[in-house]
């Protein structure tokens, strides 16, 4: 989207700047939201293994963020990694760059790099723990690996973060040795019709939009269209009003929606 469409945007609809599109600075307040940021704090503040599953769009990595928020820099370090089905090598090879360290060759070696680092973290003060993300897609020998760091590192915190398959490959015998040593499981769900209103109406509100933007009556199709996933009803409203926008309508009503439904379903919506 061009300056002169988004500022197009921003005056028809009289707000400071674009909802939807950007995690805000403060998280959106719900009971299973701050349940879940209760679980997951401790994790940062002694050595364990935390679980996190739910989802696509259910929030993991919006959890995982918020409260890494909260956490003072000078005395944590949080490494994360987003890599899907890696091997070894890459696993640890992404962790030692996101470390700033120079990777050895052997995968080994890395480990054994990164397990010094954190032993010089720890004798200065700081705390260290590692998110892999994308957890489900690990294989049964990554598994045991992840295991096996652990128990010759015990000096940082992990966060397996991943769809609900993560979950299914832990109940595996072969990987019961892993989930014993997990002490949280935490399960982002998506919302419910009156958290999707409320969680709009907090993204309209912390843009300072001044007048309704939403039809009453949109706000269970909203619901109904995302399931109740945070990151589809984002997609939803942000195309809504692009929508509104171009037909000149203030407020987004059901057709608005139908026409965002079907754009989107055929991938035509063009922000």
């Amino acid at each position: 989207m061009n300056t002169k469409v988004q500022s197009e945007i921003l005056e028809f609809f009289k707000c400071s700047r674009l909802p939807f599109i950007e995690r805000t600075k403060l998280s959106f307040s719900h009971s299973e939201f701050d349940s879940n940021m209760d679980m997951i704090s401790p994790v940062f503040y002694s050595r364990q293994i935390a679980s996190v599953t739910g989802p696509a769009g259910a929030g993991k990595s919006s959890l995982v963020f918020y409260s890494i928020n909260e956490l003072d820099p000078s005395e944590f370090r949080v490494v994360s990694t987003e890599l899907s089905n890696p091997n070894k090598k890459a696993l640890y090879k992404t962790i030692a760059l996101k470390l700033g360290l120079k990777p050895s060759f052997y995968p080994e070696d890395i480990k054994n790099q990164i397990i010094t680092f954190f032993n010089q973290e720890n004798s200065q003060g700081k705390f260290n723990c590692i998110i892999i993300d994308e957890a489900h897609t690990l294989s049964i020998p990554m598994f045991d690996e992840i295991r096996s760091f652990y128990d010759e590192g015990g000096n940082f915190s992990l966060i397996l973060a991943g769809l609900p398959l993560l979950l299914n490959h832990l109940n595996l015998s072969v990987n019961l040795p892993l989930k014993q040593r997990i002490s949280i499981f935490i399960d982002c769900g998506c919302f419910t019709l009156s958290e999707t209103k409320e969680y709009i109406n907090y993204q309209l509100d912390i843009v300072k939009c001044k007048t309704p933007i939403i039809d009453e009556r949109c706000f269970p199709i909203i619901h109904s269209l995302a399931s109740g996933s945070p990151r589809k009803i984002n997609q939803f409203c942000y195309a809504a009003m692009f929508e509104a926008y171009k037909d000149k309508t203030s407020i987004i009503t059901d057709e608005i929606l139908k026409k965002v439904e079907v754009k989107l379903a055929y991938g035509q919506q063009r922000l």
